[in-house]
């Protein structure tokens, strides 16, 4: 994927950063450099990858099992935006 300014700049609006139209071209070369690096990262050969059933261990899963919780109304009570039985807040990404 190339990085050009637009992308910095969709970058920093999705990121809510307020970057100075004088260091853009910098943060570009910046991007550019990390995804050479994890590029050249992916290209060196690992020898000692084990099995990803090795990795696996007996207690990555557990047996479901009921505990005591609290009701809709308690976790609601002290909540400062509500919705029905739901919390609301405020929204944080914008579709495009």
């Amino acid at each position: 994927m190339p990085v050009d300014k637009e992308l910095v700049e969709k970058i920093s609006k999705l990121s809510r950063l307020n970057i100075d139209e004088s260091k853009i071209n910098d943060f570009v070369s910046n991007f550019e450099e990390i995804l050479n690096y994890i590029n050249l990262l992916e290209q060196v050969p690992d020898n000692n990858k084990q099995n990803e059933e090795d990795l696996i261990s007996e207690y990555a899963t557990r047996d479901d099992s009921v505990i005591e919780k609290l009701s809709n109304e308690e976790v609601l009570m002290n909540a400062k935006n509500k919705d029905g039985n739901f919390f609301t807040v405020k929204k944080v990404i914008d579709e495009e």
